[in-house]
Formats: structure tokens, sequence, C-alpha cells
């Protein structure tokens, strides 16, 4: 199952994105498909604080709409929510010293254990998340590269 990243959600959602079409093409055909896929809700809460912060937009996101469309991936009827376990922590922290994990990739690490302990494949646009072993993880606009330049 597909368990996807912030920036993924974001550029799908934001007009002003580069590649926002693209993205937002991805996600509906996600939606729009027959296999479930997976969220957390530390995604949607990022997402929410990331489109609504007046010093990352010159016009952030209205809360409501942030909201809405947050509401309207995790109510879809293919959306799984995936929760931390008991063994989340252990495998955060060993991410962390694994990878020598610091500032903002501590975050990754966190996001990094959730899908390994869920046998998600992690959804994301940043490379960072190839330093963290075990971890599955697939950019969504890979296979158009291998459409746009065949070998």
């Amino acid at each position: 199952m597909n368990l996807l990243d912030v920036n993924v959600l974001i550029y799908s959602f934001r007009r002003d994105s580069e590649r926002h079409d693209m993205f937002r093409a991805w996600l509906l055909d996600l939606m729009n498909g027959s296999t479930a896929f997976a969220i957390s809700e530390q995604v949607l809460t990022s997402v929410i604080r990331i489109t609504t912060h007046p010093r990352i937009f010159k016009e952030p996101t209205v809360l409501g709409e942030a909201i809405a469309f947050t509401e309207s991936i995790q109510e879809h009827p293919n959306c799984r929510v995936i929760r931390s376990s008991t063994r989340h922590w252990s495998s955060f922290v060993r991410l962390c010293k694994t990878t020598n994990a610091k500032a903002n990739l501590v975050t990754d690490a966190w996001f990094a254990a959730l899908a390994i302990e869920s046998g998600c494949t992690w959804i994301t646009t940043d490379r960072d998340f190839a330093r963290f072993p075990g971890l599955t993880w697939q950019h969504p606009l890979d296979h158009l590269a291998a459409i746009e330049n065949p070998k």
C-alpha cells in the first residue's frame, strides 16, 4: 500500500506549486483507482500547518480550505489511516542513529519508521528518504521520466 508524504499532497493541492497539474492528476488517479492508499494524521496536520503558513506562502491557504482538502483525502473510501504502533519509537530511534539524523531529517526518520512498520511504500518527492535502510519509497512522477526518456 502507498503511504503519502506531505509534499505530494501540498503539490497536488496548491495551484502555485511547480508541476501542480501533474501532481493533482496523479492524486486523482490514485483516489479514483481501486487500490487502497494510506495516510497518517501527522501528514495531514503538516499539510494544514504548511499551506496556511504566511511565512511560507505569500498567499497562504484559508484554514477551512486546507481542512476540507485533508478531510476529502482522509474520508475517501480507499484511504486507510496508518497510526504508529508500540514498536514505532524503537524503529524511529534506530533509523535516527543509523543515519545520524538531525534537524529536518528527524521528522523524515519518524515517517520512514511509520512506513516500514506498516509495510507501506512511502510516496514522496524527497529523495533524502533513500538514506533510510529498509524503507521502500517512490517518487510519484518517476513513471513520467521513463515515458519521456525511454531507453
